[in-house]
């Protein structure tokens, strides 16, 4: 397990309820977002830079599904994800090279992947469960198509495991 991977598993084993979980998720989706722009801005060029884009577009919209979620458990939204927290958690991401930055990108979504399962085994609310395993499945494909560009891991193994 990776420093990013047992940070993030960390964070989603403290939470202790429903609310918790999401704010966690929600975070981690915000985080995943600024990273996939940073890679657009600094390393990635081309398609890849297009996908990158793309792929923080979904984040984005994975971060409000969680949002929605936890209005729906009455609990405010006060804080976004900051340049800070992209930094604490993928430290030169906006410095690195294309190979480093589509790694950091598919170490961070294996990451969200992890925290996602352990989610799916906490979850009290079957509304939330769903939008976890909707959340989890575009994690997947985006695993996929950045494990393809780096020249990883047979295409249907992340499709039938999630790693």
């Amino acid at each position: 397990m990776n420093a990013m991977t047992r940070r993030l598993t960390e964070q989603f084993a403290a939470a202790r309820t429903d609310a918790g979980l999401l704010q966690v998720a929600l975070h981690v989706e915000q985080v995943a977002a600024l990273a996939y722009a940073a890679a657009a801005e600094g390393p990635l060029e081309g398609d890849e830079r297009a996908q990158a884009l793309r792929f923080a577009d979904h984040e984005r919209r994975h971060a409000a599904a969680f949002e929605t979620m936890l209005f729906a458990l009455t609990v405010p939204v006060r804080e976004r994800a900051s340049a800070q927290d992209l930094e604490a958690l993928v430290p030169g991401l906006r410095h690195a090279g294309r190979r480093e930055a589509l790694q950091d990108l598919a170490a961070l979504e294996g990451a969200a992947i992890t925290g996602h399962l352990l989610m799916g085994g906490r979850l009290a609310a079957l509304d939330a469960l769903r939008t976890v395993a909707s959340v989890m499945a575009g994690g997947a494909q985006h695993l996929v198509a950045l494990r393809d560009a780096l020249g990883q891991t047979p295409l249907t193994q992340t499709f039938e495991t999630g790693h």
